[in-house]
């Protein structure tokens, strides 16, 4: 099993180096690399299998291959399907694809990774990958907000690798199982850095402006691969130390709310959809126990939300309701919406019902009110007019959002328990008071604003404070 699973690893990135001397089968070997890992992560999940890993035992190298791997396995592999259907037909270099092939490796790897050294290699390479595809169309603009990430990620990166040292300072182990020997600072710069990878709170702050700037197909990528790369740690590490799990479920609150509210004030699709993404990070994090079901609700839902995005003619909201969207469009992102917002027979609805069967009840009451939040961000789609279509949509398109949307309905599998009237009931008032507060003119709220605190500097001041805050919470 152990070779089998190295194997599994290194074929995305033996594929993705092996490109460039097969630049026509590119798409293919990329498909068939997102199948392998679609099959791998459906087996883990399914037959819920649960294995450990020793590579190397004198640094405390290892793997943990369990079902929260496997449902982030599974996003993964979905996500990345669908955007090689979206660009099959594009005008997309062998290069582009040999990104896609190390994006789905690393972030695969960072799935099960049980140390802090594996952990930091494929974030790293995570990192430099997102960067090269924000930067793919090579203009001015997106190379900077790559430049942008980049220096985020490094310096996020580089607190993590001074808390890694202290780690193996103290136990000459680089091992998960370790960390609670080493001095709470190294605990606190660790934390920070998985915060600011995982796009939590204020620290993920620059998501709206990469979103905005990147190709919706990016966008899709980041929303359904590489953020949940950040948070799967944190998801980790909550299952393995309680105390660490009450601090991340602060920060996730925080996040829960913060997200939201700024979604509500947003005047651009794009930074709706990049706001509310800062609140469902916080819903993956809240439950580590229920993480892995609602990082794949939320990756599919989010990723065809952005490739939806992409067939718009408009991105201001007001121009959106002047001139409407294209029906198929339209449905498409209702659809995806309500998957967030947690109606029945979507995977949202199982997945908000399991997160909130491992809360204390006023937790469980705060996380009913943000649902009202979330349902009134995107109730405001739901009222935008729809145009029929005078052109067929994309193949590509229409091939994508069908496994995304299809994937979504079959999450339901992951939590068949809530479907019981104490539970169905209550889901439904949330969208009933969105469409009313949406039809009482919430919309009025929305603002063309641009907050100082997305400038490169606010975002690296707001990391060393985050750094300062964990810091006495550790202590």
């Amino acid at each position: 099993m152990t070779h089998f699973a190295i194997a599994w690893i290194l074929v995305p990135f033996v594929a993705g180096l092996t490109l460039y001397l097969l630049p026509v089968v590119a798409r293919g070997l990329t498909l068939a690399i997102a199948l392998l890992s679609l099959c791998v992560g459906l087996a883990i999940t399914i037959q819920d299998i649960n294995l450990s890993f020793v590579l190397m035992d004198s640094f405390g190298i290892s793997l943990q291959i369990d079902s929260l791997s496997g449902y982030f396995i599974v996003t993964n592999a979905l996500v990345l399907l669908a955007v090689v259907l979206y660009t099959w037909r594009g005008n997309y270099s062998a290069f582009f694809y040999v990104l896609l092939c190390l994006l789905h490796g690393s972030a695969n790897t960072v799935f099960i990774s049980a140390d802090f050294l594996s952990l930091y290699v494929n974030l790293e390479v995570l990192g430099i990958v997102v960067f090269l595809l924000i930067a793919y169309p090579r203009s001015d603009r997106p190379l900077w907000i790559g430049l942008r990430y980049l220096m985020v990620s490094n310096v996020a990166m580089l607190f993590y690798l001074m808390g890694v040292g202290f780690v193996y300072q103290a136990s000459h182990s680089f091992s998960f199982q370790v960390l609670m020997q080493a001095p709470p600072e190294a605990v606190a710069l660790i934390l920070m850095a998985l915060l600011a990878k995982g796009a939590i709170f204020v620290s993920g702050l620059w998501l709206p402006q990469t979103n905005v700037v990147a190709a919706p197909v990016v966008a899709a990528l980041l929303a359904g691969i590489v953020e949940n790369a950040g948070v799967f740690t944190l998801a980790r590490l909550s299952l393995l130390y309680e105390g660490i799990g009450y601090i991340v479920q602060l920060f996730a609150l925080c996040s829960i709310f913060f997200g939201p509210v700024l979604a509500l004030l947003a005047d651009d699709v794009r930074r709706l959809l990049s706001f509310s993404t800062l609140g469902q990070l916080g819903w993956v994090i809240i439950s580590p126990a229920a993480a892995g079901v609602y990082a794949l609700m939320h990756g599919l839902a989010k990723a065809s939300l952005f490739l939806s995005v992409g067939e718009l003619n408009h991105y201001r909201l007001g121009e959106l309701r002047q001139q409407g969207m294209v029906r198929p469009v339209a449905i498409a992102m209702m659809v995806a919406g309500y998957g967030i917002i947690g109606i029945p027979l979507l995977g949202g609805f199982a997945a908000k019902a399991l997160t909130m069967s491992y809360l204390q009840p006023w937790q469980q009451g705060l996380l009913y009110g943000a649902s009202v939040l979330t349902a009134t961000i995107y109730s405001k789609l739901v009222f935008i007019p729809r145009q029929p279509s005078s052109t067929p949509l994309p193949l590509g398109y229409s091939a994508a959002t069908l496994v995304l949307l299809g994937g979504l309905v079959l999450a339901n599998a992951g939590y068949l328990e809530a479907y019981t009237p104490e539970k169905l009931l209550p889901s439904l008032i949330p969208p009933v008071v969105g469409w009313l507060l949406v039809g009482l003119g919430v919309s009025r709220w929305e603002s063309a604003w641009r907050g100082a605190w997305e400038r490169l500097e606010h975002l690296l001041g707001m990391i060393l404070l985050l750094l300062i805050g964990l810091i006495w919470l550790a202590l």
